[in-house]
């Protein structure tokens, strides 16, 4: 029994290619590229109530977006003995006929081609925020000693 030739770094074919729209630090690159290091903070929120209302929010107060990643240090063995990765590439080519993408954003990548090293980061916070009614007690229970604008 023969093995197939192992071919590391193959070219691509696409006969065609098309994207809608590309936005928010999205890459569309047809080609190769060494190293590409994307990143992406993003603060996603949601308010019943209209900003000049309820405040600005700031990036600060999310500890998401200061965090370290976690290490493979933290598991039992080391990080050599968790992933193992063996690739065969059986062709020198990877032909694609027709790739129709309707829309790529927040730091993701469209690529045709080799690349050696990526480290993409997103970091996304989504928060929903809604108006706080009024606190109404309970029935039977005492109206607190408040002041009366609050009920107004």
């Amino acid at each position: 029994m023969t093995f197939p030739l192992d071919y590391p770094i193959r070219t691509a074919e696409v006969g065609v290619l098309t994207i809608v729209s590309a936005s928010g630090a999205a890459i569309v690159q047809l080609g190769d590229r060494g190293q590409s290091t994307p990143k992406l903070r993003a603060l996603a929120l949601q308010r019943e109530i209209g900003h000049d209302q309820a405040g600005d929010v700031y990036f600060e107060s999310y500890d998401l977006y200061t965090q370290s990643f976690p290490s493979f240090d933290n598991f039992d063995g080391s990080a050599k003995d968790i992933i193992h990765t063996k690739r065969t590439n059986h062709c020198p080519r990877i032909v694609v006929g027709c790739v129709y993408i309707i829309a790529i954003g927040s730091s993701s990548s469209v690529q045709a081609g080799n690349a050696m090293e990526t480290i993409a980061e997103s970091r996304i916070k989504h928060i929903r925020q809604f108006k706080r009614p009024i606190p109404v007690p309970g029935i039977g229970c005492p109206l607190p000693p408040v002041k009366p604008a609050l009920y107004r």
